[in-house]
């Protein structure tokens, strides 16, 4: 299936190797919008498929995320990024730097559930109002996707070379932080921090967050 085109923000001074970033469901690339300046960077940040400015489709998985993402990311010429992902956007940064390890420096990975090694269960979405900036379809489907048993996943990580850095909520109600830390332990060149927030450490820890991936990509 063809790549769809994606919307998306950029700004901050050019350099050489560009911040991308990622959000997380239902979210958008406003969510980075008091983070991005503060890195000091480039940064580019595209909206995923059904979410912001960015077609709906019928169809949503990790995978057409990830391939939407490499279109996009070629479609500029661009040959080497730093890489960060909230939570959904973690994994799908995840498959972007499996699938092309070349291409990203440095992964920045927060509070991004992994596969989880036992089947999990959850209650299914209900849209609350009207106004809502995401195709509702997805949630559920992505949902899927993120909890699905996957041991090929775990099993693939010695894929991820590159330096990676993993930003844990201590207070995330979504992602167990335990299994954060296999995580982290089972990557080549892991790292993780965990910082006082909840799910969405840069919203609730923006000053945290920045001082973090900032020392890391700078590294």
């Amino acid at each position: 299936m063809d790549a769809l085109p994606l919307a998306w923000k950029e700004g901050g001074p050019p350099g050489d190797v560009p911040v991308v970033l990622i959000h997380g469901l239902t979210g958008t690339s406003g969510t980075w919008d008091p983070i991005a300046p503060a890195l000091g960077r480039h940064w580019i940040a595209p909206d995923m498929r059904g979410h912001g400015a960015s077609p709906r489709h019928s169809d949503y998985t990790l995978d057409l995320m990830a391939a939407d993402t490499l279109a996009f990311l070629n479609a500029r010429g661009l040959t080497e990024i730093d890489l960060v992902g909230h939570s959904m956007g973690g994994r799908v940064a995840t498959l972007v730097a499996r699938e092309r390890p070349g291409l990203v420096r440095r992964l920045v990975l927060e509070d991004s559930f992994p596969a989880p090694h036992e089947p999990q269960v959850f209650e299914p979405y209900v849209v609350l109002g009207d106004e809502v900036d995401f195709d509702p379809v997805v949630v559920d489907l992505i949902r899927t996707g993120v909890r699905t048993v996957d041991p090929a996943w775990w099993a693939r990580l010695g894929e991820l070379t590159m330096p990676v850095l993993v930003v844990g909520g201590a207070y995330s109600e979504l992602v167990p932080q335990e299994a954060l830390a296999a995580f982290a332990s089972a990557l080549p060149d892991g790292r993780r921090v965990v910082l006082g927030a909840g799910h969405s450490v840069h919203a609730e820890d923006p000053e945290g967050f920045v001082k973090e991936v900032a020392a890391f990509l700078n590294r």
